[in-house]
């Protein structure tokens, strides 16, 4: 795979050749910032946009629905979410930490996760119906916002 360098990747690599230290230096700039839109996009639609996880908030959301629902089986729903969720997030994470140097994680799907699940959990401890059942649908419900949100819409191809 190392030595499958297509046409446009040799073009590419001989204009940063043509060019000057100084132009070379702008190319690297803005390749980190195109890279860095890009990482931002792509953790929220991976995140917000998966199949799976919400599937998981489905079922979350009908067990808690029931008057005396089970703590054990919420708590392991919500670790199976947790783990998914900042799961997916270091998958692409990690590919573009490779590529950009001192990549800013994207603090959107971060700080979203980690206050919703600290919530949750905190909710969980309590062992208050009420309150877990307010948590789990305030944290669907900002979810749901944010898979809304310009940066985390799917493109598709027409």
């Amino acid at each position: 795979m190392l030595g499958d360098i297509s046409a446009s990747e040799i073009e590419l690599l001989n204009s940063y050749q043509i060019l000057g230290p100084g132009l070379q230096r702008e190319l690297k700039e803005y390749t980190r910032y195109l890279l860095t839109r890009q990482y931002r996009r792509e953790s929220m639609v991976a995140v917000f946009h998966n199949r799976l996880i919400n599937n998981l908030f489905h079922s979350l959301l009908y067990m808690v629905e029931k008057d005396d629902f089970d703590f054990q089986q919420v708590r392991r729903r919500v670790m199976q979410i947790k783990e998914l969720y900042y799961g997916i997030f270091e998958q692409v994470h990690t590919r573009y930490s490779e590529l950009v140097e001192d990549l800013d994680s994207n603090e959107i799907v971060r700080e979203f996760g980690r206050n919703s699940f600290e919530n949750l959990e905190g909710a969980l401890k309590s062992s208050n119906h009420n309150l877990i059942r307010m948590e789990v649908i305030e944290f669907y419900q900002e979810f749901g916002k944010l898979a809304k949100k310009k940066d985390a819409r799917q493109i598709v191809a027409v």
